[in-house]
């Protein structure tokens, strides 16, 4: 039986480059390669950070603790906007004199948030920094007012470091660390580990898949204790530049849109993004579940991956923040990406369908 989801393996890559960071850095910006997502929001908040007297940045409060790391490691103090039960930010004006940074999030593709709010912190002042970590590939996933672009391609494609960060007036203050050898020799030997996956037999699969999800959590642990201004290798600045992002987009899209067309109304789950707007990428199915440890065992024995983004992270409070707390105790999402087709989502739709 073949698995779908786990961590993507290195794929072939297009003879001429895409052009695609470089086409969303703005005249005048700078575009810079690291190490990781979490090292992108860092590196940006310590370039804008000897300007800023407030330090107090507006975040999400569901979101991962490797994003709200930065903010905390840079020295800034929280205040978190809540969300409603479509994953659309509930934004406060009361806050914007208290602000000096807002940091953005388009869900698994789909960005919902009000633009007219993100306008306003444009005129005060307001650094906004929008982590495109799940919306890069999507036509509306970046706002036009942001300071800063951040994010990390590790969900979309096989690379070992996966983070870039643009500064879309100026160049950047400082120089970029260089990136930490042993982090990315544990992250390319779990990606090569599945280059000849295919080929091997069930139980072989199965000690392999073992094998690469214990490096990879190792490689993971490791970097959310030392993570600072790391910039990327040179081989991973390759995959970024030469991965063949129209194909990504278009299958992504395709496989979503198979999905909603062929799954059934049920009791036992829900989308949280109904619809697929022309332009949007989804990173995955996503789903409110109301038995999520059934439905992640029922996916499993048929060996669908099934991912929670995210756990409650050490900075977060959900006292009287009852939606974000449904949000974190429902939500799953599955693969729909570019290694899958028809027949895959076909799989899919075979077992949630049988969840009526």
């Amino acid at each position: 039986m073949k698995k779908i989801g786990g961590y993507f393996p290195y794929e072939k890559l297009s003879q001429e480059p895409n052009h695609y960071l470089e086409n969303l850095t703005p005249s005048g910006g700078e575009l810079k390669y690291l190490m990781s997502g979490r090292c992108a929001i860092y590196y940006s908040l310590m370039d804008f950070k000897p300007d800023d007297a407030i330090r107090t940045a507006y975040v999400p409060i569901y979101t991962c603790e490797t994003v709200l790391a930065p903010f905390e490691k840079a020295g800034y103090e929280l205040i978190f906007y809540d969300l409603d039960e479509n994953m659309t930010p509930v934004f406060d004006p009361s806050v914007l004199d208290k602000i000096s940074v807002l940091s953005l999030c388009g869900y698994y593709g789909f960005s919902a948030y009000d633009r007219d709010f993100v306008s306003a912190c444009s005129r005060r002042g307001i650094c906004i920094i929008e982590d495109a970590t799940h919306s890069i590939f999507s036509a509306d996933g970046i706002d036009r007012r942001c300071d800063y672009i951040v994010g990390s391609f590790r969900k979309w494609i096989g690379v070992a470091c996966g983070g870039f960060a643009i500064k879309a007036k100026g160049k950047f203050s400082a120089p970029l660390l260089p990136p930490l050898e042993e982090h990315i020799r544990q992250r390319e030997e779990c990606l090569s580990l599945k280059n000849h996956f295919e080929k091997l037999s069930p139980l072989e699969q199965e000690r392999v898949l073992q094998q690469g999800d214990a490096l990879f959590w190792k490689s993971e642990m490791q970097l959310r204790q030392i993570f600072d201004s790391y910039g990327a290798d040179e081989a991973s600045i390759k995959i970024m530049e030469y991965y063949p992002v129209s194909k990504l987009q278009e299958k992504r899209r395709a496989n979503y849109q198979y999905l909603l067309e062929h799954l059934k109304p049920s009791s036992a789950w829900r989308l949280v993004f109904p619809s697929l707007p022309d332009g949007v990428v989804p990173s995955h199915l996503t789903l409110f579940a109301r038995n999520r440890d059934m439905l992640k065992e029922i996916l499993s024995h048929a060996g669908i991956g099934c991912t929670v983004y995210w756990p409650v992270g050490p900075l977060v409070n959900l006292e009287n923040h009852p939606t974000a707390q449904y949000i974190y105790d429902h939500v799953c999402s599955i693969p729909c990406d570019q290694r899958y087709g028809d027949q895959e989502m076909q799989e899919i739709c075979d077992v949630l369908n049988s969840l009526l």
